[in-house]
């Protein structure tokens, strides 16, 4: 007998979306490729390019969650990739992390599917998201975010403090974590979307 629902998070990050899923009792497995990541994200944790992941073995999960990198689509990489010299902007190369996200729920199944990402991915993709908010408290609206997918709906919290990450030379963990925390997905968020799912699963 099944103890507690099932999600995998691709390009899991330090957790943001597991966080919220493991507080609602969900059996949480993430999937990173960086292997400095993996070793901080508090869950088990497959070290893997979801490129080359077979959704097809992940049947048994109920839900699938994920933020692909919005690098390539973020208004800062439009505006500011001309500073970028080292690693300008490619949005060919975010697309294909991306499909390859969708590529991974259309062979998984999953019962519910959410995908996080910003609103500049909607200018390259041609599936509209299901919906477009803004994370934080409404005086200090500082991340507008879309969601993709197959999901019940969900109350998405904005009466909680988010603190955004300047760029700005780090050094020691900060400097490894740094990407990683900023596009992190904030903690109501995850909870709220989780316990819908739960909800929906019984």
């Amino acid at each position: 007998m099944r103890t507690a629902n099932t999600v995998v998070d691709l390009f899991s990050g330090l957790g943001g979306w597991s966080d919220g899923f493991a507080s609602e009792g969900f059996q949480v497995l993430g999937v990173e490729i960086e292997p400095k990541i993996a070793r901080l994200y508090k869950h088990p944790c497959i070290v893997a390019d979801v490129r080359r992941l077979d959704g097809k073995r992940f049947k048994d999960f109920d839900v699938i969650v994920g933020s692909p990198p919005c690098r390539d689509f973020c208004i800062f990489a439009k505006r500011f990739g001309k500073t970028w010299k080292k690693n300008p902007p490619n949005p060919t190369k975010g697309l294909e992390l991306v499909n390859s996200f969708l590529g991974f729920v259309e062979e998984a199944k999953p019962k519910f599917w959410v995908m996080e990402n910003v609103p500049g991915l909607i200018e390259y993709l041609n599936v509209k998201p299901e919906v477009t908010k803004y994370l934080g408290p409404p005086e200090k609206q500082q991340m507008r975010r879309c969601f993709w997918g197959k999901f019940p709906y969900f109350f998405i919290p904005s009466d909680y403090s988010m603190k955004v990450m300047r760029y700005r030379p780090e050094v020691g963990r900060k400097a490894e974590t740094k990407g990683y925390n900023r596009a992190k997905i904030p903690y109501p968020v995850a909870q709220a979307f989780a316990r819908a799912c739960k909800e929906a699963l019984h």
